[in-house]
């Protein structure tokens, strides 16, 4: 009984060493231009009331929101080239 328990045991380790991995070329995904555009703070006046600070902070807060946005969407590029680049084809036989 002990011998044909050891001969599975064999051919199962066989079987696994004769697998091989094949790599293919995926395209680059391309980074649209706009992401790397600065992000270009207003230009804050000398002396401002306390009406027109309040505005200058929600304009503010719009550039880092616009800014944070563009990371948002390169991170995602990079998760997608990850992705890609970690698929593989299936063994052929």
């Amino acid at each position: 009984m002990s011998v044909l328990l050891s001969l599975c045991l064999v051919m199962l380790l066989i079987g696994c060493a004769n697998t091989h991995k094949e790599y293919i070329q995926i395209p680059q995904v391309s980074i649209p231009d706009y992401l790397f555009n600065d992000c270009l703070p207003p230009i804050i006046p000398s002396e401002l009331t306390w009406g027109e600070s309040l505005l200058l902070n929600q304009t503010l807060l719009t550039v880092i929101e616009l800014c944070n946005l563009d990371k948002k969407a390169l991170k995602l590029i990079e998760q997608q080239r990850q992705t890609l680049s970690n698929i593989q084809l299936p063994n052929k036989k």
